[in-house]
């Protein structure tokens, strides 16, 4: 189900990501994607980034930190760069929300330790090391977190662990959780 991802070898660095974008654009933002047949996937199309939706860099790129020392003080720059084993799997989002039920797909809730504490639905394409991370809006709707291949194995055991604790039922703050 998820054997094909695509071959960014041959793009330039300065159309990458325009490419990568028709794909999000066509699942997201001119299609609408539904997750369970009644869950929109909102692209957040009002909260743009270099005229793309935020949440098409949180699918495409990665965080990277970095101090450096400037004028004798340590200062922390922040940057997204490309991240080839996310971006080459965009098209595996969609497939994950739409096949969330399918025997690929692991699905658990999760609630953050951020601030907020927020409920995150998690689809875990387990044997793939690739995962989608949505929120709830409201009722019938929801917008991408983000997603990523997971290349640690301490992540992968973390969602196994996250995973069996949601299906044995043993973390009380989850009870009633489900969007559907």
């Amino acid at each position: 189900m998820f054997e094909e991802i695509l071959d960014l070898d041959t793009l330039e660095r300065n159309e990458l990501f325009d490419v990568l974008y028709k794909y999000f654009h066509r699942d997201f933002v001119a299609n609408r994607t539904l997750l369970n047949n009644a869950i929109h996937i909102d692209p957040q199309s009002d909260r743009k980034d270099g005229g793309k939706e935020a949440s098409f860099w949180h699918l495409t790129t990665r965080k990277k930190s970095q101090t450096i020392k400037v004028d004798n003080r340590f200062v922390t720059i922040e940057e997204r760069l490309p991240d080839f084993q996310r971006a080459e799997r965009i098209e595996w989002i969609k497939e994950i929300i739409t096949n969330h039920s399918h025997e690929e797909v692991k699905l658990f809730y999760h609630i953050e330790s951020n601030e907020k504490k927020d409920l995150r639905l998690y689809l875990w394409a387990h044997r793939y090391d690739f995962v989608v991370i949505l929120q709830k809006l409201g009722k019938s709707s929801s917008f991408l977190v983000t997603s990523f291949y997971i290349d640690h194995q301490r992540k992968k055991e973390d969602y196994e662990q996250r995973f069996q604790r949601y299906q044995n039922r043993t973390n009380a703050a989850l009870a009633d959780c489900e969007w559907f």
